[in-house]
């Protein structure tokens, strides 16, 4: 009985590069594999023999790939092989070269049919956060404004709003033209979303992070926003590279994980060549009001007042500290008679 088979050509990245429907006759010769224009089953792959591996049928019904004498040989489940059973192979992948072939056959079961994420109606959730994102980054740019520049607000909300535009502009057109240049797909929502929404997201915790600092005086919630904000950014990274490449989801752990890291420690770097720099002037950090603080203060004429007590005490210990280090007037002989 001839039997139908399915085989999908891939590359490394698992990305299909060609598919072909065969049939294995029963009894007939067997399906060849390889770089010779003869075989059933051409592979553009240095690392494949002309003749390299054969598809045939086995007893039982069972479709069985044997190599043909190469250098290299199968790799099926990490671990290289002269001959496999197709029927039954988790997956039916087997590596010939550096090509991966997927077999496929009647018997084996399909999976359910995947849901259109890319229709209109789905991609709504996207649209809402790419408008929300982008209100909230307009707002921030004219809330800063407002605080930094009462004089000239709207001037200074343009320019910040025009400068914010153009590096997400940047960022987001890296991504989509990747998309594009790697899974043929635009996917302009997709990355908006995650754009603007990320640059909402890391622009109101940063302010929110401040806040916190002036009125709790804890310098130590500066680190803490900073590093949820690095998270933020590994999130963002992550999404991004899976949605505009073909890699598995550990190695765009790894690059969402790496990038924040390496962007950390260059600012770091960049600090501290201002610190040695005796020009450097740090600026002061953002003005709140007073009455957003919870740390207990006191009026200014108190203050100035505990400054002076405070100087004379010291004083005072100084000229104790010195009277007490100073040594000993020695005594005077009695006179000899």
């Amino acid at each position: 009985m001839d039997a139908l088979v399915l085989i999908d050509v891939l590359d490394s990245h698992g990305m299909m590069l060609s598919r072909q429907r065969l049939v294995l006759q029963n009894p007939g010769p067997p399906l060849v594999i390889g770089r010779d224009l003869a075989c059933d089953v051409v592979l553009n792959d240095p690392y494949v023999a002309a003749r390299h591996a054969a598809l045939s049928l086995r007893e039982g019904e069972t479709i069985g790939i044997e190599d043909l004498g190469t250098i290299n040989g199968l790799i099926v489940g990490d671990e290289r092989v002269r001959q496999a059973t197709i029927t039954g192979l988790t997956g039916a992948n087997v590596q010939v070269g550096h090509s991966h072939l997927r077999i496929r056959t009647a018997a084996d079961a399909l999976a359910a049919e995947r849901p259109d994420l890319e229709s209109l109606r789905s991609r709504y959730w996207e649209y809402a956060v790419a408008v929300i994102g982008g209100v909230a980054c307009a707002g921030f740019a004219g809330f800063t404004a407002w605080i930094g520049s009462p004089d000239d607000t709207a001037a200074d909300f343009v320019n910040t709003l025009l400068r914010g535009a153009a590096i997400l502009a940047v960022w987001f057109a890296l991504w989509v033209s990747l998309g594009r240049a790697v899974r043929s797909r635009w996917q302009w929502s997709g990355n908006a979303a995650i754009t603007l929404g990320a640059a909402a997201l890391c622009l109101w915790l940063w302010w929110a992070t401040d806040v916190a600092t002036f009125a709790s005086g804890m310098a130590r919630l500066r680190w803490l926003g900073a590093n949820l904000i690095a998270v933020v950014a590994a999130v963002t990274i992550y999404l991004h590279v899976r949605r505009a490449t073909r890699l598995a989801r550990l190695q765009s752990a790894v690059i969402a994980t790496v990038v924040p890291v390496l962007a950390s420690l260059a600012y770091l770097w960049f600090q501290q060549q201002y610190v040695v720099d005796t020009r450097y002037v740090t600026p002061p950090g953002k003005i709140f009001p007073p009455s957003w603080s919870r740390q207990p203060g006191v009026r200014l004429d108190k203050f100035f007042d505990e400054s002076l007590d405070l100087r004379d005490a010291v004083d005072q210990q100084r000229m104790e500290g010195r009277s007490a280090a100073e040594p000993a007037p020695r005594p005077t002989p009695p006179p000899q008679g």
